[in-house]
């Protein structure tokens, strides 16, 4: 799968600097700089920094349709769960992501969320109009809980496109009514929804 995010630069502690070789060496060979842990707790944003940190280009990827299993991601405001959906979509090979309204797909809580996903998968920021297209283009299947019963319903499409919405509105309506399909998970003792992640997680693992 071609890589999302480039390293331009990386920084190690002495105790790292044989991981963060062999880590860059996976990658593309960018430049790597000894510092001390006082340097590296300098330049994190955590209380206690894992002692490899990177300098990476936001990459600029035009709007195209998806080669094969994508996510809409509709207004999921809380970065950590649209790093969690991220991080789950390169664990079952969807290679696509398309963000709505959503949290910074690049700030440090998603970053940290995703563990490396954001290297896996191409994130794309989308206007109402082009996620429309989208849905229109392709096998749109929304998650919703007036939907199928994902555990039991033949999950397929080429390409397959997952709608997944925001934390407290879910898929907003113009969206929804486009989608090819809808598909919800069964619950029990009275409880009405889960969490968007946790959700999207169970739903995407329904097509590996």
């Amino acid at each position: 799968m071609p890589m999302s995010v480039e390293v331009a630069y990386a920084f190690a502690t002495e105790a790292r600097l044989d991981e963060a070789k062999e880590i860059l060496a996976e990658r593309d060979g960018a430049e790597l700089f000894a510092v001390t842990q006082a340097v590296m707790e300098s330049i994190s944003d955590t209380v206690s920094p894992y002692g490899i940190a990177a300098a990476c280009r936001i990459p600029t990827v035009g709007y195209r349709k998806p080669a094969g299993k994508a996510l809409l991601l509709d207004g999921v405001s809380d970065p950590g769960n649209l790093g969690t959906i991220l991080r789950t979509a390169a664990a079952c090979d969807f290679s696509d992501a398309y963000v709505l309204d959503c949290a910074d797909a690049y700030s440090p809580k998603v970053i940290r969320a995703t563990l490396g996903a954001l290297f896996k998968v191409r994130v794309y920021e989308v206007n109402e109009e082009q996620a429309i297209s989208l849905v229109r283009e392709t096998d749109s299947a929304a998650l919703d809980m007036r939907g199928e019963n994902i555990l039991t319903a033949r999950v397929t499409g080429d390409p397959l496109l997952f709608i997944a919405g925001n934390e407290a509105h879910g898929v907003r309506e113009v969206i929804k009514k486009e989608a090819k399909r809808t598909y919800s998970l069964p619950m029990k003792n009275g409880m009405e929804s889960l969490n968007v992640a946790v959700a999207t997680a169970v739903a995407m693992y329904r097509t590996v």
